[in-house]
């Protein structure tokens, strides 16, 4: 379709235009572990998959998804994003962030600006020469406006001669659709 219907499309299709087959991945917010999932299986036997998120709920959700599917080729963090880079040597082929809180679960505890920076001043030091970042910026939970300013003027800063960033919405779409920012390393 050359026009998607929502978010998870676009970030489907952004997996079947590289090939991530042995190679690294991070999903640095995995909350039910369906991003998980869809970047273990395009990782194949021999890449690995790095996870993380602060919700023991989240880590376990993704854990038993993961199980229960037969892989074994990756490792669950409990702990924030700004954090995670500090245990992973290698460096990353794909990243992926959906902000916002872990759904049908206590919306009190959400991703907040300050961390999420952090985290992606480490990621774009930590991501491979061809790789890729994919950050989902929702809206409606408490300092969703506050995240993604900050976030926008971040990756808007971002050196052109090192980065593409592409922003990606559902310009028509009412009750604040998600943004999709795809960055790139040059």
């Amino acid at each position: 379709m050359l026009v998607n219907s929502k978010f998870s499309d676009v970030v489907d299709d952004i997996l079947k235009e590289i090939n991530l087959d042995g190679k690294f991945a991070l999903d640095a917010t995995c909350g039910r572990g369906n991003d998980s999932l869809k970047l273990i299986q395009n990782l194949g036997s021999n890449g690995f998959l790095y996870a993380c998120d602060i919700q023991e709920e989240a880590i376990n959700s993704t854990e038993n998804l993961l199980c229960s599917k037969g892989y074994q080729n990756y490792r669950l963090y409990k702990i924030s994003h700004e954090y995670v880079f500090e245990r992973i040597e290698e460096k990353l082929d794909f990243i992926i962030y959906n902000l916002g809180y872990l759904p049908k679960s206590d919306k009190s505890i959400f991703t907040k600006a300050e961390s999420t920076i952090i985290s992606l001043r480490e990621a774009i030091n930590k991501i491979s020469k061809e790789g890729i970042i994919v950050v989902v910026s929702y809206l409606g939970h408490q300092g969703s406006t506050e995240e993604r300013e900050k976030l926008s003027k971040f990756l808007k800063n971002l050196d052109q001669k090192k980065y593409k960033v592409e922003k990606i919405e559902f310009f028509n779409q009412v009750n604040n659709p998600p943004i999709v920012y795809k960055i790139g390393v040059i």
